[in-house]
C-alpha cells in the first residue's frame, strides 16, 4: 500500500534520538489514497554521538482510520525526546525550492523508545522555551514565535493598530534584519500604505462586492457600491511580511463578502499585485 511512498527514502535505517517540536498534521497522499503525517523535530543525536540542532521533518504514512488515533496525532508530542528508527529522504525527493540539509526529512520506521534521557536535547528544549523579545525603535516590542518562525507585534495603522507578523529564518539573524527594515519602511509611512492597500483592493474587488451584495434579497434596491465606499468600509486586521520581500495584508470586509477576509498581496520590489477574498 505504501510502496511508492517508501521509495522516497534511503534503505539504510538509523537509530536516532529525536527532540519533537510538535506534530504538524497530515496531508492527503493522492497517489496512494492514504495520509502522510508530519512531526517537526528540533534536534537529533546520531549513533556516532553527534548532536545536530536543526529543524527537520519526521514523516510516516497512515490510513484514514489511523490518522486520528495513537498512530497519527498521538504518536509524537511536543517536547518529547524519543529513540526512533529512521530512514533519510533521498536528495531526488526533496522539493526543488530547498536543499536536503534544509528540508531534513526522515521516514519514521519505528518508535523504539517513546521517552529517553538526553542531556544535549534536554538543555536545548529548556532554552528553546524561553521567550525571546526585541524592542525595535520603530516597530515596538516584537516577540519570537518559534513554531511559526516569525516575529509578532502590532503597529499604529490608520485610526487603529495593525497586527504584525514578520517571517524569518530563526537561525539566520540577517533575515531578522531584512524583514524588520521592510516593516519599518511601511510603518513609518502607514497612512500612505493604508490608502494604497484600500485603493488597490477597491479597484480589484468592488465589482465582485456588488455581485455578492445584490445576491441578497434584502439588498435588491440598495444603491451600488462605489470604490470610495469600498475603501471606507474595509478595516485593517493584520500584515504579514517575509524577509525576502513578500507582503500580505488582511482587511476586515465589513460584511461586503458576508464575513470573509480581504487579502491583498505583493512584493517589496514589484508593489501590490493581487487582491482576493479568503476565509
Amino acid at each position: 500500500m505504501y510502496e511508492s511512498y517508501y521509495q522516497k527514502y534511503e534503505s539504510e535505517e538509523q537509530e536516532v534520538l529525536v527532540l519533537i517540536q510538535r506534530c504538524l498534521g497530515a496531508g492527503y497522499y493522492k497517489e496512494g489514497n492514504f495520509w502522510d503525517m508530519t512531526a517537526i523535530s528540533l534536534g537529533m543525536v546520531f549513533p556516532d554521538g553527534s548532536c545536530v540542532i536543526r529543524e527537520g521533518r519526521v514523516e510516516w504514512p497512515l490510513s484514514e482510520e489511523e490518522r486520528n488515533g495513537e498512530y497519527g496525532w498521538g504518536r509524537l508530542a511536543r517536547g518529547q525526546i524519543c529513540r526512533l528508527k529512521l530512514r533519510r529522504m533521498k536528495p531526488s525527493a526533496v522539493p526543488e525550492h530547498t536543499t536536503p540539509e534544509k528540508f531534513n526529512a526522515w521516514l519514521l520506521v519505528e518508535v523504539l523508545e517513546p521517552a529517553v534521557s538526553c542531556p544535549e536535547l534536554e538543555a536545548y528544549w529548556e532554552e528553546y522555551q524561553k521567550p525571546v523579545e526585541l524592542n525595535d525603535e520603530v516597530l515596538g516590542k516584537l516577540t519570537l514565535n518559534r513554531e511559526l518562525n516569525w516575529l509578532e507585534g502590532d503597529i499604529p495603522w490608520g485610526d487603529g493598530r495593525m497586527s504584525l507578523s514578520l517571517e524569518i529564518d530563526t537561525d539566520d539573524t540577517e533575515t531578522w534584519d531584512k524583514v524588520r527594515a521592510f516593516a519599518r519602511k511601511l510603518a513609518t509611512d502607514a497612512a500612505h500604505w493604508d490608502s494604497e492597500l484600500r485603493r488597490f483592493a477597491a479597484k480589484e474587488l468592488t465589482e465582485l462586492a456588488n455581485d455578492w451584495q445584490s445576491s441578497e434579497e434584502e439588498n435588491e434596491n440598495a444603491p451600488e457600491l462605489t470604490e470610495e465606499d469600498f475603501m471606507r468600509r474595509i478595516q485593517p486586521e493584520s500584515l504579514v511580511l517575509s524577509w525576502d520581500g513578500n507582503l500580505v495584508a488582511y482587511y476586515d470586509d465589513d460584511d461586503l463578502f458576508f464575513g470573509h477576509v480581504i487579502e491583498i498581496s505583493g512584493t517589496e520590489s514589484e508593489g501590490l499585485k493581487y487582491a482576493n477574498i479568503a476565509g
